[in-house]
């Protein structure tokens, strides 16, 4: 489970979901890298298939902003929502997949959120830096021009032409990003849908969410190439490319 926004420290949420679907030999973890957790959930279990450690993955990203919000801070509780989805990926033969991931932790106080421990809470119950802190300018800038070049990176060391992506599905955390990145990928804007007027940013849950709307609108064909690409707290980031 890709989650910045768990119940519970442990049992961790993953364990949770094994418990209640009965998945008595998986092997069950959390991964928390904000609104790139799916992402790099995706990576990971690509690594472990790969490897040939195990054959069959179930990703979820989910998560529960509302209660991480101040909502006297207009400057962020109208940005985000709560939502989940989930995929299962098994090992097969041929198909398409590679992936650009990256960190930049000297650039992480551009977006915070600190653990709620007692002796704050029994101090100031309502302390600002137990709620979103987010520098708005700074990741904006970080946004449009690092998700742009992971892309474009991952598509040159790939050998695939910009033509041949059908969609590109970025985390939906503000238009004007999504915009942006388009133009410096030098592509038209059609080809990056859009549904954060309907749910806000949702975090983990984002691109999952995303994949699930296109593909039941039926625009999808086998065979055709995505590239998945988000960013988020950490700072983190990162891009994928696969084949439907």
């Amino acid at each position: 489970v890709a989650t910045c926004t768990p119940d519970y420290f442990f049992p961790n949420t993953a364990c949770q979901v094994q418990e209640a679907i009965g998945a008595k030999h998986a092997v069950a973890f959390d991964l928390s890298a904000a609104c790139s957790g799916f992402l790099f959930a995706l990576s990971t279990v690509q690594a472990y298939i790969k490897g040939g450690i195990y054959q069959k993955a179930l990703i979820i990203g989910a998560e529960t902003m509302s209660k991480m919000i101040d909502w006297s801070d207009r400057s962020t509780c109208v940005l985000f929502g709560d939502g989940a989805g989930a995929v299962v990926l098994k090992a097969e033969e041929g198909g398409k997949y590679a992936q650009v991931t990256q960190s930049i932790g000297k650039k992480g106080g551009a977006l915070t959120l600190r653990s709620r421990n007692q002796i704050q809470y029994e101090t100031d119950p309502k302390a600002k830096e137990t709620y979103i802190q987010m520098n708005g300018k700074e990741v904006f800038t970080f946004a449009v021009s690092k998700v742009p070049e992971a892309v474009k990176n991952l598509l040159s060391r790939e050998k695939v032409p910009c033509e041949d992506i059908r969609y590109y599905l970025l985390h939906q955390a503000n238009e004007r990003i999504i915009r942006s990145a388009a133009r410096r990928i030098g592509e038209d804007i059609s080809k990056f849908p859009m549904n954060m007027d309907e749910y806000g940013n949702t975090s983990s849950a984002s691109l999952l969410i995303l994949l699930d709307e296109v593909k039941k609108s039926g625009k999808l064909q086998r065979g055709d190439k995505l590239v998945l690409a988000g960013f988020g707290g950490g700072l983190t980031y990162g891009a994928s490319l696969i084949e439907y």
